[in-house]
């Protein structure tokens, strides 16, 4: 299938987008022919993004916009769980990134670096010429002093930080082998069971499309890893080619106690679709669009609490009310610190424990009606363990308040501090 291709457009990284880079057209190109396919892939990573890459024929080459949507959710979900409560990118953050069987092109790699001047990645891959190309192409761009390499072998752990002499991460990412056998590969390709042919070739090796289980059975090993290390990674991750394999694991993980995860589903340009699944033993809690991000009937029974509650005003109700309304709300509880920004009417705030309903009231009260004068008050105390800490934000141009959690593991704390607020918001 021939399809239409612009290798001449320049736009900066940051313009750059995965739909915009699966629609540009302007010349044919083959997506069938394998050469034209790597010559195509070199074209757009040379003129959208200033990288250079040098691929072998007989291993992997990677589809740029399906890549490159990856990589922009992982760094959605870093962006919205920072340790400072921010919402957006934080250029002054180092950040340690892990990719898991990097592949000939080291794509996932080289698209991080190139966005993100702080980061840094390891690479690891059991394939000797994989890993000899990664190395090549993470040398060709200027990118060693910012990345640890590793060859490994089966003896190793997929996520090995003794051997990559780094203590903790901040993420790991995987495009894992997605097929449990040859004949399930080859079925695949042939278009077996679609409606439509597959619109480009696959080059990939045996090795890079084929382990025992498939994308399950090697996303579980993931699994397995991170319930050894916890909390020395802030979120683990992976895509995932098959549907029933990510809620395959998204069941595996609420069965072994995780609270906290997201999920992502990507088609850029209309391309085949695929998931994501990340997870953390931490409880900072990522944004709603990104916890939350396959809005598919599908993977509705396997999506994460939303950590966004919506508060409508009603006609009547002034803005500047509500929003007093609201502070005077906040202000009167006992918390471990409220943080304001008038301009933006927005407040980041934490608690230890639940302040508002009757029952901390009253024995509060009772305390005080026998004496108790032991100042055991959170107020002002950041060294308290936080429970919860939510932003409040109204935006200048809605008649809504939004509500959002940005840390904690309780989501019936979580509930309750949203009716509590929005119980307050209609009788304003």
């Amino acid at each position: 299938m021939k399809r239409k291709v612009d290798h001449h457009r320049n736009d900066s990284y940051t313009q750059t987008g995965p739909n915009k880079i699966a629609e540009v057209a302007s010349e044919y190109i083959d997506f069938h022919d394998p050469s034209s396919v790597r010559s195509h892939n070199a074209s757009i990573l040379s003129n959208q993004f200033g990288l250079k890459i040098s691929l072998p024929e007989d291993r992997l080459c990677p589809p740029i916009p399906n890549r490159l949507a990856y990589i922009s959710w992982i760094q959605a979900l870093i962006d919205s769980t920072s340790p400072n409560y921010g919402t957006t990118y934080d250029p002054n953050r180092q950040v340690i990134g892990l990719d898991i069987g990097t592949g000939a092109s080291a794509i996932y790699s080289l698209l991080a670096l190139q966005s993100r001047p702080n980061w840094t990645m390891c690479l690891t891959d059991i394939d000797d010429k994989s890993f000899e190309y990664a190395t090549q192409n993470i040398k060709l761009n200027g990118f060693s002093p910012r990345v640890k390499m590793l060859k490994t072998t089966a003896l190793h752990s997929l996520i090995p930080l003794h051997q990559l002499d780094v203590e903790r991460l901040d993420f790991t990412l995987c495009n894992p082998p997605f097929f449990a056998s040859d004949k399930e590969m080859q079925s695949s390709l042939a278009g077996a069971g679609k409606t439509t042919a597959p619109s480009t070739i696959c080059t990939g090796s045996v090795n890079e499309m084929v382990t025992a289980g498939g994308d399950l059975g090697f996303v579980l090993k993931i699994v397995q890893a991170s319930f050894t290390l916890q909390d020395k990674v802030q979120w683990y991750s992976s895509m995932f080619g098959k549907l029933s394999s990510a809620q395959a694991i998204i069941e595996e993980l609420r069965n072994r106690g995780i609270r906290n995860w997201a999920v992502g589903s990507i088609a850029p340009g209309g391309s085949t679709r695929r998931w994501i699944v990340a997870w953390s033993f931490w409880d900072y809690r990522p944004r709603n669009d990104i916890a939350r991000g396959a809005a598919l009937p599908s993977l509705s029974m396997y999506l994460p609490d939303p950590t966004e509650y919506v508060c409508l005003m009603s006609l009547g109700q002034e803005v500047a009310a509500v929003w007093a309304k609201v502070r005077e709300l906040l202000v009167s509880m006992e918390s471990l610190f409220l943080d304001w920004d008038e301009q933006e009417s927005v407040v980041v705030g934490g608690v230890a424990q639940n302040v508002w309903n009757r029952v901390y009231r009253k024995a509060k009260k009772a305390k005080m009606d026998v004496g108790d004068t032991q100042d055991t008050s959170p107020v002002g105390r950041k060294d308290r363990p936080v429970a919860l800490v939510f932003r409040v934000r109204m935006p200048n141009e809605d008649r809504q308040i939004f509500l959002e959690w940005v840390r904690g593991l309780d989501s019936v704390l979580w509930i309750s501090f949203c009716g509590w607020i929005h119980r307050a918001i209609r009788e304003a």
